[in-house]
């Protein structure tokens, strides 16, 4: 399993130091490097890493103000010179702090605190999305209730106030939010990949062009989803 880091400070030589250290552990890889906070803010808002390694204190935005204004925290782990802002760091819910200049030792320790937690939310989710994976969904299309068996279902859209539920040899239409329905066959089995399309994840076996394609389909990737999509499309590889 390989887990995505990004890298938040303003000092060239913790860059050096931070590729060389994530260069040492195989499950780590980087996916970004920011020296800038607000550069670093538009893209994390798109693209939430499984690992934030983030300086505090730093030009026109602090470490810790960058962190609030996320509207989804990555698990954060703190690179400071200070440890003055422990606390605060802790309240908003951030893994470990490392001081500088890190030690290998000590990143380590970090990182595999980190990984641990992971593998286990993985566990979790899997754990719960088993819960419901064989019961079938139970639907109202027009004045039909139907038990629908998900894994008859290969892709789904939003279209306004109404989900289509494409299978294998029909669609039903349904009124319900893309929220309630990507709930109910949670991410076992089906992935989010556009703010109007889920699709099974049996499905995609082809993936390019900001699109996934199958058989009398194209559904196409939404760039909030790619970073999700490809981390799935390369373990899958």
């Amino acid at each position: 399993m390989t887990y995505y880091c990004v890298i938040v400070d303003d000092e060239p030589l913790a860059h050096r130091v931070l590729l060389e250290y994530i260069g040492r552990v195989s499950q780590l890889t980087v996916s970004g490097q920011f020296y800038s906070s607000p550069e670093a803010l538009t893209y994390l808002s798109a693209h939430p890493p499984d690992i934030l390694f983030l300086d505090i204190e730093m030009p026109e935005l602090s470490g810790i103000d960058l962190l609030k204004q996320l509207p989804q925290k990555p698990l954060t782990i703190f690179i400071t010179a200070f440890l003055n802002y422990s606390l605060e760091g802790f309240e908003l819910g951030v893994l470990d702090y490392l001081v500088k200049p890190v030690r290998f030792e000590r990143f380590e320790v970090a990182t595999n605190r980190a990984i641990q937690f992971l593998q286990l939310q993985k566990l979790q989710h899997e754990l719960e999305d088993k819960k419901d994976t064989a019961s079938p969904l139970l639907i109202k299309s027009g004045n039909k209730r139907i038990a629908l068996k998900r894994n008859s279902i290969t892709h789904v859209q939003a279209m306004k106030d109404y989900i289509i539920l494409y299978c294998n040899t029909d669609k039903y239409v349904i009124r319900s939010t893309m929220k309630d329905v990507e709930d109910m066959l949670g991410t076992m089995d089906f992935m989010r990949v556009h703010k109007s399309f889920i699709i099974a994840k049996e499905n995609i076996n082809f993936y390019g062009g900001n699109k996934i394609e199958f058989p009398g389909f194209e559904i196409p990737v939404g760039r909030k989803y790619r970073a999700i999509l490809e981390a799935f499309w390369n373990e899958k590889k």
